[in-house]
């Protein structure tokens, strides 16, 4: 085994090539080229080597790790380095030694961050080598958040005792995040440096974790995870950050992993001089990386307050099984980064797997709650009943062992939410909020709250705080869009959707909204395309698939929407809803004899999305069949009645089932159904004058 030099930070020069090895690219003459993630393996364990021989049996055990592979994958991977570094003729870069392995013959220039930034955008003015954000609108974005923090709170509508004291608390924390003595730092994720993919989890996660235990200090304001990651992929972005929130510091590193062991280069650098003023390899068992994290965070926190500054920073986690920990780390992720298609399945098996390695983490049954808590946002269809059982579950569990595990919590105000307990939500939210104000989960989830009771100023209010604390998270940015939607401000809704856009291209929940933010300008075509681009990224959603076939279907382009039904069809397989989506265009022309379609109508999974609803359907085939009708009410009844309370209760969740319940009524005797109509009836105008949406003439 070669000893290998130590690596700077995944960042290096071969010549006029330079090499980003987290991020698998090659610059060279203004342009970029993408590598698989082996490949840019191999190179990085050349470029450790540089001018030495390594053999081919080392790079397949330091790339491959043992596993069994063909014999001309290696080979492969030679060429195409050979061919993206233009030396697959001269072979003057990369050379074959003969019965020995491969040895990289140019001299090997390891390159700070800074360095790399300045030499490898040198020349990629019109090249689209820049970052792909919108410079102008993230500055534009970050500058009016902080501008209208100051003010924001004084605007808050006292609407309750709680509400009263939530806005106590979030004074309180601009207070603390504006106090002069407070050092501004950034995590940003380190480079993966291992080869693998699946270690990605790791590389992104740690630092946060890191940021999280930091944040205990009262003498540090942590920059926002979402915000942190933004500005890791462009700099220019961390300029303006660093302007507009006093950025002084940012922490950034590597991390290589093998035989159990895990490496980690760390530094410290100061952003007026962008010089890193401290760094620090670490190199420990895997078993002790919960040891590692407080290693490196008492360490950082030493350098910025010198060695009187020494505190004890803990984690509720400390105390758990390393694999557990890793394996809720990996649900994060999912939680963060998954596609539409895949997050929850992602997840939720991550966080399952972390309970069940560790029955005393808290952590991990409340994050599992908060997803299941979130049933109706993804994909993986899980009933109502079932999703409440599994999330009161995990709520019960996580608070049992810690009473103050914040997304538990939050989970308990989402179910409470959707059961139109608004009480119970706020008094959840609030004592998340009181443990910690900068929670943006927790903002965001008031924001919903707040539209569920159709009180949209407040509402917007808390997504101007969520946005404020995390300006480039592109879900936070999408939530503001939501807002503005139900405030009908459709260009301040664009605007914010183009935000989460900018910051992040593969977000699909963005596109969705975009599309159903155009539809509702009646932009169909415009709908429609972003809802191509969003399939484009992750064609695995069967709502967004259903949505993208509706779309088309109002546009009158029945051959497209049949190709995309269909292909809702085979994400189910062999099922009713197969059936159902395969012949909705037969079944939305008027029908004869309608039972077929009822029947399996009765069997669809989901029925009912922010983006599309069968409830006008269901409502058309009951039509004129007094029987099935009054069968039927108490189904559409359900979803608007208000627990506890006579009545009922209109919001954006349950306005279709509202508009059927009332035509169906109006069908039947009025006598009969008088005093429900002129409840409902009162209860929709009410929802009308707040919301001044038009609603589609199907509905009413």
């Amino acid at each position: 085994m070669i000893e290998q030099a130590l690596p700077e930070n995944g960042y290096f020069g071969l010549g006029d090539y330079y090499v980003d090895v987290g991020d698998h690219r090659v610059f060279h003459d203004g342009q970029s080229r993408h590598l698989e993630p082996k490949a840019m393996h191999v190179l990085y364990q050349l470029a450790l080597c540089a001018g030495e021989t390594v053999s081919r049996q080392e790079l397949m055990d330091q790339v491959w790790h043992g596993r069994v592979v063909v014999e001309d994958a290696l080979t492969r991977i030679i060429s195409q380095l050979r061919l993206t570094l233009d030396d697959s003729k001269m072979r003057q870069v990369i050379q074959t030694v003969p019965k020995k392995g491969y040895r990289l013959a140019s001299d090997v220039i390891w390159l700070t961050r800074q360095e790399f930034i300045k030499l490898s955008t040198k020349n990629n003015a019109g090249t689209g080598l820049a970052p792909s954000f919108n410079k102008g609108k993230i500055a534009a974005l970050i500058t009016s958040c902080i501008l209208l923090a100051l003010l924001i709170f004084s605007l808050l509508p006292k609407t309750s005792d709680s509400q009263d004291s939530i806005a106590g608390a979030l004074t309180q924390d601009i207070e603390k995040n504006n106090a002069i003595t407070e050092t501004t730092i950034a995590f940003l994720p380190w480079r993966n440096l291992t080869g693998e993919e699946r270690n990605d989890y790791l590389a992104e996660m740690l630092p946060e974790e890191l940021s999280i235990t930091l944040a205990q200090s009262d003498s540090v304001t942590v920059l926002a995870h979402y915000s942190s990651l933004a500005l890791a992929k462009d700099p220019q972005a961390l300029d303006s950050l660093g302007e507009h929130a006093e950025l002084e510091y940012w922490v950034e590193g590597s991390i290589t992993q093998a035989n159990e062991r895990i490496r980690v280069l760390v530094r410290l650098v100061e952003k007026q001089s962008s010089n890193a003023i401290w760094s620090e390899v670490y190199e420990d068992d895997m078993q002790q990386l919960l040891t590692l994290n407080t290693r490196i965070v008492s360490d950082i926190n030493v350098q910025l307050f010198g060695q009187n500054a020494q505190a004890n920073f803990t984690t509720a986690a400390d105390s758990v099984d390393i694999n557990a920990y890793q394996a809720y780390l990996q649900g994060n992720y999912w939680w963060m980064n998954g596609k539409t298609s895949e997050w929850f399945s992602r997840a939720e098996a991550s966080f399952l797997s972390a309970t069940q390695l560790a029955p005393n983490f808290a952590e991990a049954f409340g994050s599992l709650a908060f997803i299941y808590a979130r049933y109706n946002y993804h994909d993986i269809y899980m009933g109502k009943a079932v999703a409440v059982e599994k999330a009161t579950a995990a709520i019960e569990e996580a608070l049992q062992l810690d009473p103050n595990e914040i997304n538990a919590l939050l989970a308990g105000a989402l179910l409470a939410i959707e059961d139109l307990q608004f009480d119970e939500a706020e008094q959840l939210i609030n004592r998340a909020l009181i443990i910690d104000a900068s929670n943006t989960r927790g903002l965001y989830v008031y924001s919903e709250l707040a539209l569920a009771k159709n009180e949209f100023d407040v509402a917007l209010i808390f997504a101007d705080k969520a946005l404020r604390i995390d300006p480039l998270s592109p879900w936070i940015n999408v939530n503001k869009a939501i807002v503005h939607f139900w405030r009908n401000e459709m260009d301040k809704a664009l605007g914010a959707v183009d935000n989460a856009i900018d910051i992040d291209g593969n977000y699909t929940w963005a596109y969705v909204w975009k599309a159903k933010i155009l539809s509702q300008r009646g932009d169909i075509s415009g709908a429609i395309e972003a809802m191509r681009a969003c399939l484009e990224i992750d064609d695995g959603s069967p709502v967004n698939s259903i949505y993208l076939a509706s779309l088309y279907t109002e546009a009158g382009m029945l051959e497209q929407a049949e190709i995309w039904f269909a292909h809702t069809a085979s994400l189910y397989g062999d099922s009713p809803d197969a059936r159902f989506w395969q012949s909705y265009l037969s079944f939305i022309k008027p029908q004869d004899n309608p039972d077929i379609a009822l029947r399996l109508l009765n069997q669809v999974t989901i029925k009912t999305t922010r983006f599309f609803s069968l409830v006008p359907l269901h409502k058309a085939l009951l039509s004129s069949q007094p029987t099935l009708i009054k069968q039927a009410l108490p189904q559409f009844l359900s979803f608007i009645e208000r627990p506890n309370q006579s009545g009922f209760w209109v919001n954006h969740h349950n306005q279709y089932s509202a508009y059927a319940a009332l035509a169906l009524m109006q069908q039947l005797d009025k006598a009969e159904y008088q005093q429900k109509l002129d409840l409902l009836s009162a209860q929709i105008k009410i929802f009308e004058d707040r919301v001044a949406l038009p609603l589609p003439p199907d509905i009413k």
